[in-house]
C-alpha cells in the first residue's frame, strides 16, 4: 500500500503525472478539492474501492464506495470528506484487478 502525499493543482500548463497503482491499495493524504484520476490501460474494465471508515447511524459499517473504469477510460473520482481515516487524514483507494492500472491525484 503506498500514501500518496502530492496532490497537484490543476492549471492549463501543468503535466498529469500518473503513479502505477499498489497491489494492496493507495491512501491519498486528503486537503479540500482533491480527487483522484483513476487510468486504466488494460484490456478490462477495473472497480476501484473507496473504504469509508465509520459507522452508519444505525450503527453498521459504512458501505464501500465503488466505481467502474472502462477498458482504456481515464475517470476522475472525487474524494470526500465522509472518505476519510481520521487516524490519519487519508482515503484508503484500491482497484482490482490493478494491472496497467495507474492513478494520478489532483487539487482543483
Amino acid at each position: 500500500m503506498a500514501n500518496l502525499d502530492t496532490s497537484q493543482a490543476i492549471s492549463s500548463e501543468a503535466a498529469i503525472s500518473y503513479a502505477a497503482v499498489g497491489g494492496s491499495g493507495d491512501r491519498v493524504l486528503y486537503t479540500e478539492g482533491v480527487f483522484a484520476v483513476v487510468r486504466n490501460g488494460s484490456g478490462v474494465s477495473t472497480t476501484v474501492t473507496i473504504t469509508v471508515p465509520g459507522n452508519t447511524p444505525y450503527g453498521v459499517a459504512n458501505p464501500v464506495k465503488t466505481r467502474t473504469v472502462a477498458a482504456g477510460a481515464d475517470v476522475p473520482i472525487p474524494l470526500l470528506p465522509s472518505y476519510v481515516d481520521p487516524s490519519d487524514g487519508r482515503v484508503a483507494i484500491a482497484c482490482a484487478p490493478t494491472t496497467t492500472i495507474s492513478i494520478a491525484v489532483m487539487r482543483a
